[in-house]
């Protein structure tokens, strides 16, 4: 018993916070888009259990228990049996209920949590699904029409029905920060300022593994070819047609092209809720700055998530809806 997939939605997988430790052998790390939504929803629903991630088109699903969900990231006009479900709220289904989910009304990555965890097996220590390896999630692929997913049985599964939270995964700008990347010196100073300074547009040949952006090119002084070396996560690269890519959670362990610069780590969870179509613009930060903002953002995030155990607040329009559905069910039963 667990979820049966009615619509799979687009690219629609298991994730977790990712796989560590076996990019030496090849095996990016995957994990979730968000990893900010991704932390903020296994809080809420109070357990270490794998997310669904789903991108710009949600999936529609029934479930063949009663269980608890919660859904972060990106709104996509979810519904709950044809009634209008918002994020961050715990919520519960009985069996036979069908949670749908309408394309992406702002952002583009959204994640599913349950009170009954999904019961998938780990791989090299983590759920997360890489489709190209195909390791991982639901037998290493992106979900299909009539899958049917059990889940592992948790008697606490509805401990933290009617928790939520304010926090919202969509930013008000489009800057993104980056800092020098380790071949910032193949582009000429003119390259450099004309990436900060031009308007990149997300092309339709972006995914999971990279971000292909659409814009001024900057190709560099002396051509893109190096020699292979490890490629970071949020990594800019830039080969010889001079369109930046932006590697992502799903990239390849080792590039030969030039690496202009590198995305913040903070900024990478802007970049999850971009999706093609959208543009973006660039600004130059060092390090240090990089950092600070990270640690600020950090520090309020940690005492979000803080006060979901300590000083939870809960919505009590969800409770009463479903205080509602219980009393029809117990109704019906006399």
């Amino acid at each position: 018993m667990g979820i049966k997939i009615l619509k799979p939605g687009l690219f629609t997988t298991v994730q977790d916070k990712g796989r560590f430790g076996y990019q030496h052998l090849g095996f990016s790390g995957s994990g979730a888009m968000d990893q900010f939504s991704y932390n903020l929803g296994r809080k809420l629903i109070g357990n270490s259990g794998p997310s669904l991630e789903f991108t710009i088109i949600g999936p529609t699903l029934t479930f063949t228990q009663a269980n608890t969900f919660v859904i972060t990231g990106g709104q996509f006009n979810a519904k709950l049996n044809d009634i209008n479900i918002s994020n961050n709220n715990v919520l519960l289904a009985n069996k036979g209920d069908v949670l749908e989910f309408g394309p992406a009304i702002k952002g583009a990555r959204g994640y599913i949590f349950f009170g009954h965890p999904l019961d998938i097996e780990m791989v090299a220590g983590s759920y997360s699904t890489h489709t190209r390896s195909k390791i991982g999630g639901f037998n290493g692929r992106a979900l299909k029409k009539d899958d049917h997913i059990q889940v592992v049985q948790n008697s606490n599964f509805k401990v933290n029905l009617g928790k939520t939270s304010d926090y919202d995964a969509i930013e008000q700008d489009n800057i993104i920060h980056i800092i020098e990347g380790p071949q910032v010196n193949a582009f000429s100073h003119e390259k450099r300022k004309t990436l900060v300074e031009s308007v990149y547009k997300i092309s339709d040949q972006s995914d999971r593994m990279g971000y292909r952006l659409i814009g001024d090119n900057i190709p560099p002084d002396n051509g893109a070819d190096i020699i292979s070396e490890p490629v970071g996560l949020g990594s800019i690269q830039v080969p010889n047609d001079g369109n930046p890519i932006i590697l992502l959670n799903d990239k390849q362990t080792v590039g030969g092209y030039t690496k202009i610069a590198t995305v913040s780590q903070l900024d990478l969870k802007k970049l999850a809720q971009f999706k093609p179509g959208d543009v973006i613009q660039f600004k130059w930060i060092s390090v240090d700055e990089a950092n600070a903002m990270l640690k600020n953002f950090n520090q309020q995030f940690e005492e979000k998530l803080e006060s979901v155990t300590k000083a939870p607040i809960f919505n009590m329009h969800s409770m009463r809806a479903t205080s509602k559905k219980l009393a029809k069910l117990i109704e019906e039963e006399k």
